[in-house]
């Protein structure tokens, strides 16, 4: 067993999906998923945080005449899964709570899986993409335009520039 409590209910949980049902691919899929969602959440609120420190000491990052923050981010696109509010989070929290019994972490992982597997299955066209608010990057990314990242930061209540 390894030496932290953490780790080990990872060893427990890896050697449980593998002797159940799950391929290894599926296995391999969900720790990916985990570490990316993970690691998008810390960068959300380590931007926050710089953020409320830029207004502590007042410093405006706005009239910055070459701004590496400036452009697209991607912490700007997943900011609607981490709203409060949001089903998603909601759903998140329920799937990991101790608080809940297996029955009720599984249903949620399901419907987590669920939505991102729809997302995969019944990918939007080209045009459909255009027509949501995205653009293509030379090289082959989606990324939000102009309209779509004003209408996610008015959704977020960030209109004045923060």
């Amino acid at each position: 067993m390894a030496d932290s409590y953490s780790l080990d209910n990872l060893e427990c949980a890896v050697e449980d999906a593998l002797t159940s049902d799950c391929t290894p691919e599926q296995v391999f899929n969900r720790i990916k998923l985990v570490a990316k969602r993970t690691a998008n959440y810390h960068r959300i609120c380590a931007r926050d945080a710089q953020s409320l420190v830029d207004l502590l000491e007042g410093v405006d990052r706005t009239k910055n005449v070459v701004s590496i923050n400036s452009g697209i981010k991607i912490d700007d696109i997943d900011r609607q899964r981490f709203k409060l509010d949001s089903d998603y989070l909601n759903d998140h929290i329920h799937a990991t709570s101790p608080y809940n019994d297996g029955w009720t972490r599984q249903h949620y992982h399901d419907k987590i899986l669920e939505r991102e597997k729809d997302n995969e299955d019944n990918p939007k066209t080209y045009d459909e993409m255009i027509e949501a608010g995205y653009m293509m990057t030379g090289d082959g990314f989606w990324m939000p335009d102009e309209r779509k990242i004003a209408q996610i930061k008015h959704d977020a209540g960030e209109e004045d520039g923060a």
